[in-house]
């Protein structure tokens, strides 16, 4: 499947899988896109992101940090959207290969609404119909 040429302009960054039920289905909103909470992509790896987002029919970014090896391994592992901060030949490396593989390398991380972690993410989950609502 080849990934959208353009990402969503609201992304909602997720800690964790009980946090996606909060999510709308598609069409229940404007489009979006998830990315792990900032920092975790980082330390719970890009298999972890992918199982967690599996179940998703929305774009999902994978957020490597400046770690341009966890980013490659993303991308030749299927990741459509990557964000990468690195910076040097490392990039233009990673822009090839997310090029080979159909991918968008992203570097620097979109802003994002962050949902909390329970117990303490009642207030940004009704947030998230505000961010989310169908815009006219």
């Amino acid at each position: 499947m080849k990934p959208k040429e353009t990402l969503p302009h609201k992304i909602v960054a997720l800690y964790e899988a009980s946090l996606l039920p909060c999510l709308p289905g598609p069409g229940e909103s404007t489009d979006y896109a998830v990315i792990p909470a900032p920092g975790l992509g980082r330390i719970m790896g890009f298999p972890w992101w992918r199982t967690l987002t599996a179940s998703l029919e929305i774009p999902s970014i994978f957020d490597a940090d400046d770690a341009p090896a966890l980013a490659a391994s993303a991308i030749r592992n299927g990741a459509q959207w990557v964000v990468c901060t690195q910076n040097g030949a490392c990039l233009e490396t990673l822009q090839v290969l997310a090029l080979l593989h159909g991918a968008h390398l992203l570097t620097s991380r979109p802003a994002a609404l962050t949902l909390g972690r329970p117990p303490y993410n009642a207030y940004r989950i009704e947030q998230l119909s505000q961010y989310l609502a169908q815009e006219p």
